[in-house]
C-alpha cells in the first residue's frame, strides 16, 4: 500500500474535533448564550438536522470571534430545548402560552420527536380552551346492552366528581387541586368490570408521572408501568341511563352526537356538553350520591 493511502485512512485534527463527545459547544442564539456538551446534541438529533449539521460543520455557520456558533433566531425558546435534551421530558413554566412560537423554532431545529410533543400539547390546550368558553366537553362510552354499562369516559380528572369514590380517592383529588386544577388535566378513565375501581390515565405524559407518583405514594393501586392508577368506589358504577338522567335533568346536559360501533360488541359513543359552568358542576355534592 502507497504511503498516501495509509495517510489518508489516519484521523485528521478535524476529525477528532468534530466527533470529541466531551468538547463544549457554545451557541449565541440572537443574544442568549448556551454552553452545552457535543453530546448533548449528538444523543438528541438525527444527523440531517439543523443542530447536528451545525457542530459537524456542515453549514455555512462558523465559529465567531468568541468561539461560538451564532443563530438568528429566538433564543429564549431555546433553554427549553436544551432541558429536554438533558432531561428527556419537556418541562415549560405553568400557563405557558407560547406553544406556537415554540414549535416554530423546534421545527427550525427539526427535533422531531420533541415537536410531537408539543403539537399534542397544543392539541390539548385546546380542548382545554373548548372547556372553558363553552362549558364541560366529554365523550361517554358504554356498551349497548339491556344494562348500559359504562366503559369509559375521555375528559378532564374531576369527573371523578361523578362517582362515589372513596374517602382516599377524594383526599388525592384535594392533594392533586393543590398544584394542578383536575378539571385542567384531561384523562381517560376505564371501569373494570366487576371491580369497585376506576383506572385514571392522564393524557400529558408529565401530569400522568406526577399522578402516578402521587397514587402510589399514599398507597393507591399503580400499574406495572406507571402508565394509570386506580381510584376506589364505594359501590358499583351507575349504568348509562342514569348517568345520562343527572346530566339532562341537573346540568342541562347536552347530547352533541352519538354513534353505534360493532367490533366484538356494540358500543355507544356520545359526545356530551354541559352547558352550565364547571367549577358549579364540580361544587354540587349531590351528583356524588347518585348511584
Amino acid at each position: 500500500m502507497a504511503t498516501s493511502e495509509c495517510l489518508s485512512t489516519l484521523p485528521t485534527k478535524a476529525d477528532s474535533f468534530y466527533n470529541n463527545d466531551d468538547q463544549m459547544i457554545k451557541l449565541n442564539i440572537g443574544g442568549y448564550c448556551y454552553t452545552t456538551k457535543r453530546s448533548t446534541i449528538n444523543d438528541n438529533v438525527d444527523d440531517q438536522s439543523y443542530l447536528s449539521l451545525l457542530i459537524h460543520n456542515q453549514t455555512k455557520t462558523r465559529l465567531n470571534s468568541n468561539d461560538e456558533y451564532f443563530i438568528d433566531r429566538d433564543g429564549k425558546y431555546f433553554r427549553y430545548i436544551l432541558n429536554y435534551f438533558r432531561e428527556k421530558t419537556l418541562q415549560l413554566p405553568e400557563n405557558f402560552t407560547e406553544l406556537n412560537q415554540f414549535l416554530s423554532e423546534v421545527n427550525f431545529y427539526g427535533i422531531d420527536c420533541l415537536k410531537n410533543e408539543i403539537e399534542n400539547r397544543l392539541n390539548r390546550t385546546n380542548e382545554r380552551n373548548l372547556y372553558v368558553e363553552n362549558g364541560l366537553h366529554f365523550t361517554l362510552i358504554s356498551k349497548f346492552n339491556q344494562k348500559k354499562t359504562i366503559v369509559k369516559l375521555i375528559g378532564p380528572l374531576k369527573l371523578l366528581s361523578f362517582f362515589p369514590i372513596e374517602i382516599i380517592g377524594k383526599h388525592f383529588l384535594k392533594i392533586i387541586s393543590s398544584f394542578n386544577d383536575p378539571k385542567d388535566i384531561l384523562c381517560q378513565l376505564t371501569f373494570p368490570l366487576n371491580e369497585k375501581l376506576i383506572s385514571c390515565e392522564p393524557f400529558d405524559q408529565l401530569q400522568r408521572f406526577v399522578l402516578t407518583k402521587q397514587a402510589r405514594k399514599m398507597g393507591l393501586m399503580v400499574s406495572y408501568c406507571d402508565d394509570y392508577f386506580y381510584i376506589p368506589i364505594e359501590h358499583e358504577i351507575v349504568s348509562r341511563d342514569e348517568l345520562a338522567q343527572v346530566f339532562l335533568n341537573k346540568f342541562n346536559g347536552k347530547i352533541l352526537n352519538a354513534n353505534i360501533t360493532q367490533d366484538d360488541s356494540t358500543i355507544l359513543v356520545e359526545n356530551w356538553l354541559l352547558t352550565i359552568q364547571s367549577d358549579e358542576i364540580y361544587s354540587n355534592s349531590s351528583i356524588k350520591n347518585v348511584h
